[in-house]
């Protein structure tokens, strides 16, 4: 059963059915709930809370010993879990991370981990290609914070033409490209609808292998591709200091798919 709270009542129920829909600002929501249970600093409450949090970490634990030969692989192109732990090793301590929407939010909100409050992150709510202008934003409101974009090649699409603004206006953000030449996310569903890989049927999700780093270049930004895992930090330091709009082509492996959230 599910209890959504959400600042917008139109939200309430529009994606999944509820059992409870609570309209309020989410921290003055959940302080009154906590209220209202009376339990608020009872030590018994704090034995459920403890028992939980250790629950929870025994399942993250295990989450992450599957995972972790898909995120220190050193194959190529690149599987997107290895770019994912590279892009969280080497995030600046006050970065702005902007994730697309679709599989891009599903890789930086399950496989980058965040080691600092100072940074944050902004997620795309479902308009593809949204991430790119909006770290332009990002940069204009907090120019003295790193802004990195996390997209697809297939988002790369819809605003690309907006690199002139970052040129024009001098925004250094950083754009990592996961480029796989594909709409992948859309590949379970296809093969679903027609029953399988039917020769012909990848045309609807595979794309061209364009190189995003010399459309950068042409259009008076910085452009990087990158290959290998280990080229991945020397990128994003040159991108970081670019002074300009800066893209790194990351080439990836088309069979790297986002995880579920459960099975």
């Amino acid at each position: 059963r599910i209890i959504q709270m959400d600042i917008n009542a139109a939200e309430l129920g529009r994606s999944f059915p509820i059992e409870v829909g609570l309209q309020s600002d989410i921290q003055a929501g959940l302080q009154k709930m906590l209220r209202s249970t009376g339990e608020v600093g009872k030590a018994s409450n704090e034995q459920d809370r403890a028992t939980w949090v250790a629950h929870v970490q025994n399942l993250v634990d295990d989450w992450k010993v599957s995972v972790d030969h898909l995120w220190n692989s050193d194959d190529t192109p690149m599987r997107t879990e290895r770019l994912s732990k590279e892009l969280a090793d080497h995030l600046p301590s006050d970065a702005i991370l902007v994730a697309d929407t679709g599989h891009s939010g599903i890789w930086t909100g399950t496989m980058i981990d965040f080691s600092s409050p100072d940074q944050s992150f902004i997620r795309c709510a479902g308009s593809l290609g949204w991430a790119f202008p909006a770290a332009f934003g990002a940069k204009a409101a907090a120019p003295n914070r790193p802004v990195i974009t996390f997209a697809g090649d297939g988002a790369m699409w819809y605003h690309f033409m907006e690199m002139d603004t970052g040129v024009r206006y001098g925004l250094n953000t950083v754009t990592v490209v996961n480029n796989n030449a594909s709409l992948n996310q859309e590949r379970a569903l296809n093969e679903r609808n027609y029953g399988g890989p039917l020769p012909g049927s990848d045309e609807l999700w595979k794309l061209t292998n364009v190189d995003f780093a010399a459309m950068a270049e042409q259009m008076g930004g910085l452009g990087i591709t990158v290959t290998k895992p280990t080229h991945f930090e020397g990128a994003l330091d040159q991108a970081l200091n670019a002074g300009k709009p800066a893209v790194i082509d990351v080439k990836t492996n088309i069979d790297s798919i986002a995880p579920k959230a459960w099975d």
